[in-house]
């Protein structure tokens, strides 16, 4: 039983001093091309349908921002945000709030937000953060934007393809755009 107390407190300790990306086993940023970013998601059979790259001056912003209401500032590589046809933000996720099954993504749509959401932010908001042309969202009756990078490795493809499912199992004309957070570089 000790232990398991001792293992229990040693795991709460290294969560807080280093974060749930180091736990999960999430490396630094490295810059990279946006053909080795599209490269990535053929090599792990994920669609490149509606790939979009985030501006870099968006990245910064993201990293003094707080990722929910009453969060400290941070940026959360993997994370999903879903809003309505209005373009409002009904859901949102980041893989520091725990397990995507306590959000009930697999029985119902929209999951359940496992913390409260900023219900202030919108579509546009989130639009504004991406570089080059955008997807056709006119009539999506949802749309996702799934943050996901070549160093967020298996964690962050996983949730590319969990959400993907689930949402469209529920919403098969969900908009899904995969918003790369990797620091790319000009070809």
């Amino acid at each position: 039983m000790k232990t398991i107390t001792r293992f229990a407190l040693y795991f709460v300790l290294l969560t807080f001093l280093s974060g749930c990306a180091s736990i999960l086993g999430i490396k630094n940023p490295e810059e990279i091309s946006k053909t080795a970013a599209i490269n990535y998601l053929l090599k792990h059979k994920i669609d490149t349908i509606n790939a979009a790259f985030i501006k870099p001056e968006a990245f910064e912003l993201l990293k003094g921002l707080p990722f929910k209401p009453g969060w400290e500032a941070g940026f959360r590589p993997i994370q999903c945000k879903l809003f309505d046809a209005e373009g409002k933000l009904v859901f949102q996720y980041s893989s520091c709030e725990g397990s995507l099954k306590n959000t009930a993504i697999k029985t119902q749509f929209p999951p359940i937000n496992i913390t409260a959401i900023d219900s202030s932010y919108r579509l546009q908001d989130e639009l504004e953060l991406i570089k080059g042309p955008l997807p056709k969202l006119e009539n999506a009756t949802a749309v996702a934007v799934i943050y996901w990078a070549t160093y967020t490795g298996i964690p962050g493809r996983n949730l590319i393809k969990k959400v993907t499912e689930n949402f469209r199992k529920h919403q098969p004309d969900v908009v899904i755009l995969k918003l790369n957070t990797d620091l790319i570089k000009e070809e």
